[in-house]
């Protein structure tokens, strides 16, 4: 990387994460210095924490991916302990120093928890800069709980190293340990789905990580 520093893209690339790419204090609205990215490709990763593995694994609780999202596996081989998800869009702003302006995104897929008597859908993340929540459509079984907010991550929490590319390619971004703990409703939605409160809002339970290529937007004479 030919550059590191704190950068924003959005919300789809890191779902529910990349919706708080920043600085300690992120903007609450873009500057005129502020440079616009646009998503080209890229994806997601979120993996479960040691703590998360560990209590979900004490209640038989096992976790699935949900197309077109993809399983990551642990050093079995075979336990999934998170997915890799591809983003629906992408749009974000980052200033001259590194700190995230206004931006937002959706990533494809998602997760499935499910035991031997329950089955809960977590799918649609989705974030915006400079709300510290992250969305998602929830499914408990066969029944659709609608869209809500599920995680929250801190602004300050992520780094991406940032390599601008050739004249007319596209900006490597990358950062990773971006941790991801439940919301109250995320809490309660778990509890009611499963029986059992295994999680607060203080626990860490999903570490992200993102890359993908994003075009700069030019910006245009007012």
């Amino acid at each position: 990387m030919t550059v590191t520093r704190r950068v924003f893209v959005s919300g789809a690339m890191a779902a529910p994460f990349l919706a708080q790419l920043g600085g300690a204090t992120p903007a609450a609205a873009s500057s005129p210095l502020d440079t616009t990215f646009s998503l080209l490709d890229g994806s997601c990763e979120i993996r479960l924490t040691e703590l998360a593995r560990t209590r979900l694994a004490a209640e038989g609780i096992k976790v699935q991916p949900v197309a077109p999202s993809t399983a990551v596996l642990g050093a079995d081989g075979k336990t999934v302990e998170g997915v890799t998800m591809p983003p629906e869009y992408a749009t974000g702003t980052i200033s001259p120093l590194g700190q995230p302006g206004q931006g937002a995104g959706r990533m494809l897929g998602g997760v499935v928890l499910r035991d031997s008597k329950a089955r809960m859908e977590i799918t649609g993340i989705r974030g915006s800069v400079p709300d510290g929540r992250i969305f998602a459509f929830l499914k408990v079984d066969d029944e659709w709980l609608g869209e809500q907010p599920v995680y929250a991550s801190d602004p300050s929490a992520m780094r991406l190293s940032v390599e601008p590319g050739a004249p007319g390619k596209p900006t490597t971004l990358k950062g990773s340990g971006i941790p991801l703990t439940p919301t109250q409703q995320g809490v309660d939605a778990f509890a009611d789905a499963f029986g059992v409160a295994l999680f607060t809002v203080a626990d860490k339970v999903f570490t992200a990580s993102v890359t993908g290529r994003a075009w700069p937007v030019p910006t245009l004479p007012v």
